[in-house]
């Protein structure tokens, strides 16, 4: 197990970053529409929609590298 903690931290990670960015998604975009701010406010929201997409494609990669790795062992 402790050769995929990578795995599991990452995957936490991308948990955490969607929920926030669902979470803060939405009440911008109200604020947006109704103080006629700028868009430029909604940057920390992509910010974390980057981070969990990033995340995610990490995650895909250790596991099939940890996968190859755990093969050639055996």
């Amino acid at each position: 197990m402790l050769d995929f903690i990578w795995v599991a931290i990452l995957a936490l990670l991308t948990i955490i970053s969607l929920i926030f960015f669902l979470t803060t998604l939405s009440s911008d975009m109200n604020a947006v529409k109704r103080l006629k701010k700028k868009k430029s406010s909604l940057v920390i929201n992509f910010s974390l929609f980057a981070i969990s997409l990033i995340s995610l494609g990490l995650i895909i990669y250790l596991f099939l590298a940890l996968k190859t790795q755990v093969d050639i062992l055996s």
